[in-house]
């Protein structure tokens, strides 16, 4: 089961200075990702939140045109949460879904359902694939998959059936889908005629290094979710899609969804995601994985990820070591640096450093994560 720790921090914010939190007059680098991808005390002039459903803005106008223009999609639809646009998506068509084991679309009915559990789900019609070759798997995940459906397909109609995948899983491990994995996903695509939708809540605007990860993948989604920080943490997200919808209010999924104050915070963000700064992400964080890949440590099993989305797996070949992710949790925070864990067993550290970090701040990291590690 995959479940976001949300852990609470014994500590209390008393404010913010740049990408640090300052408590009891201590400070503390976040790269837990609660920066919502761009970083602290990012937005200034902030206009009213005035309803999208009521009255259009120019804000709204503009960030539709952009987004459309930056996407290739005809269509943009306002939410207030990444959850919020997957459950959305999801809701689209009345067919059964495909999801993957691992995977974390959100924690409202239909998304929390998607996003866990193994097999097939029959009361639900969900179908959960396993994706690529994992250490504490015995079958092989592509066999496994078409036992699967050839079973699945016996209780339910798969043509032009739903499929939702993260090309990064964030709380499920920090895992990137391998390009063999993405093939098998195209090859169902083909045989199925399945609608994709593709969840960027976490890797869009910027965190894995472009503003549209799924635009480097060699398939083409028929909608695409975006969530966490495209507004700089205001809450919002978004369903880029293409065709006809239905949707009774103006392209707006909630009350609050592509408000003034939002679009004008996503503007910002993307006024900021400039060619220049994805490219420094993508190196930093490659650079990133480089050196702590160079800690000879017995706890640590794997580095892996993408731009600013980065994972440490404790552990060995035979155990995953939640007990030792834990204590190195410990220490990076008595060092001033606040990370979260996630995977199946909670032994992965999660390194989502904002986007607004500096050369010095990462380097000060590096240092501070191989002696905590050590």
């Amino acid at each position: 089961m995959v479940k976001p720790e949300f852990r609470r921090l014994p500590l209390v914010v008393e404010s913010t200075e740049g990408n640090y939190i300052i408590s009891g007059g201590k400070k503390y680098l976040d790269i837990s990702g609660s920066a919502m991808t761009v970083g602290y005390n990012f937005l200034d002039k902030l206009p009213s939140p005035v309803s999208l459903l009521v009255y259009d803005n120019v804000y709204t106008k503009e960030l539709t045109d952009r987004l459309t223009k930056i996407s290739g999609f005809e269509n943009v639809a306002y939410a207030t949460s990444g959850t919020e646009a997957c459950d959305a998506a999801l809701s689209r068509w009345e067919r059964p879904i495909i999801s993957l084991e691992g995977s974390y679309h959100g924690l409202s009915h239909l998304t929390y359902k998607v996003s866990n559990g193994s097999g097939i789900d029959i009361k639900n019609s969900i179908i959960h694939l396993k994706v690529d070759k994992r250490r504490d798997q015995v079958e092989d995940p592509i066999e496994y998959n078409e036992g699967l459906l050839k079973e699945a397909k016996a209780n339910m109609n798969l043509e032009e059936a739903i499929i939702i995948f993260e090309p990064i899983q964030s709380d499920g491990g920090m895992l990137v889908i391998s390009e063999e994995f993405l093939k098998y996903i195209k090859e169902k695509v083909w045989e199925f005629n399945l609608k994709v939708i593709i969840d960027e809540v976490y890797t869009g605007f910027g965190r894995s290094g472009y503003i549209l990860y799924s635009k480097k993948l060699d398939i083409k989604p028929d909608m695409v979710c975006l969530g966490k920080g495209m507004a700089a943490g205001l809450p919002s997200g978004a369903v880029l899609y293409n065709g006809e919808w239905g949707l009774p209010y103006h392209g707006a999924l909630s009350m609050q969804g592509g408000n003034m104050a939002t679009s004008f915070a996503s503007l910002k963000v993307l006024d900021f995601l400039t060619e220049e700064k994805l490219l420094g992400v993508r190196e930093q964080g490659e650079m990133v994985i480089r050196e702590i890949r160079k800690i000879n440590s017995p706890h640590v099993f794997e580095v892996r990820g993408k731009g600013y989305m980065i994972g440490i797996e404790v552990g060995d070949k035979d155990r995953f070591d939640h007990e030792k992710a834990n204590e190195i949790r410990k220490k990076l925070y008595e060092n001033g640096v606040i990370i979260t864990l996630v995977g199946k067993h909670n032994n992965i550290i999660k390194i989502t450093p904002p986007l607004t970090i500096t050369q010095s701040e990462i380097l000060t990291l590096i240092e501070k994560l191989k002696i905590a590690i050590s």
